[in-house]
């Protein structure tokens, strides 16, 4: 199969590490068995440092490595694009197998962007059977959702529309792939969630402190600065919603009354709620209770990712993710 004229290879899966040798020879195994026989591919990883066995796994299953502990996510990704062969780049984490569906839906999906090479796609990631109560209450629902970028994770465009809008913004520790999707907004590219290209996360939180850490680091993307933060729906919204804790706390401690409480009680709650209902889609009151509980964390977390950002700029710098 040709795509844009003569290329080496088909399909180019770029893979950034740090530490990954438990789920990388998953993933680089189901790259091979998950990529269709008529695709000729290249696996890149580029790896962040690791000090276990990462890059001798793969170099085992035949894939080109790079090293370079300096880099943010997004630098690495780039790394990994200067050494691509291919017009189609899949970016994939450390921790992100394909699947049978992949496998079936990946063709079309390649015809389209040989259509249009100004598309950014690929798909919200989904669950393992043995998925913990929190992916299935949290993550699951979010799979179909279409949204104004795509997590890299799991993303898939063109080696020319990564030329046009520069690649990766590799100055930020987080959040890179927002900032991707909308720069390629900006050149006017289609950006589409393709839930039929399942693939599973094998590093989603299974418990509450796992779910808190994971939105605490993925938060400090938002709070580089003031602008970042005012440019934030879910920075503002958090902090906010801590203020609603602090207004609380004031009124109690003043003993203004039990009405003020009450009203500001029913504020917090109700924000929770109504995300769960307008973010997550819930349909019965188990699941409004569950992911409303789930969000009250997640504000919380979010929140603490400014005070991470401010505190600790140089551990935010030196992890890739």
């Amino acid at each position: 199969m040709e795509y844009f004229g003569m290329k080496a290879y088909d399909l180019s899966f770029i893979i950034p590490a740090l530490n990954e040798q438990d789920s990388l020879p998953h993933v680089l195994k189901s790259i091979e068995e998950h990529t269709p026989e008529q695709l000729s591919y290249e696996i890149i990883v580029v790896d962040n440092g690791s000090t276990d066995d990462t890059v001798k796994l793969a170099k085992r299953h035949h894939a080109k490595v790079f090293v370079d502990p300096s880099l943010t996510i997004g630098g690495l990704r780039n790394l990994g694009v200067s050494h691509a062969s291919a017009a189609i780049l899949v970016f994939l984490d450390a921790d992100i197998l394909l699947t049978n569906q992949w496998k079936k839906n990946i063709p079309a999906v390649l015809e389209a962007l040989k259509t249009n090479p100004m598309t950014v796609t690929g798909s919200r990631c989904g669950i393992g059977d043995n998925a913990s109560w929190i992916e299935r209450f949290w993550f699951k629902p979010l799979i179909t959702e279409q949204s104004t970028y795509i997590n890299s994770g799991h993303l898939i465009t063109t080696s020319t529309l990564f030329e046009r809008v520069g690649g990766f913004d590799s100055n930020v520790a987080t959040g890179e792939d927002y900032l991707f999707s909308r720069s390629a907004s900006d050149v006017n590219a289609v950006i589409e969630n393709k839930p039929l290209l399942t693939v599973v996360h094998m590093g989603y939180p299974r418990t509450l402190r796992q779910f808190a850490q994971r939105e605490i680091w993925h938060g400090v993307g938002d709070c580089g600065s003031i602008h970042s933060v005012l440019s934030s729906k879910v920075a503002i919204a958090s902090f906010l919603f801590v203020m609603l804790h602090v207004v609380l706390a004031a009124i109690f401690i003043c003993q203004i009354g039990l009405t003020y409480i009450l009203a500001i009680a029913f504020l917090i709650v109700g924000a929770c709620f109504a995300s769960a209902i307008y973010k997550h889609r819930v349909k019965d009151i188990f699941s409004l209770f569950v992911v409303g509980c789930l969000y009250y964390v997640y504000y919380f977390s979010r929140f603490m990712s400014c005070l991470y950002a401010r505190l600790f700029p140089d551990k935010i710098l030196n992890r890739h993710r």
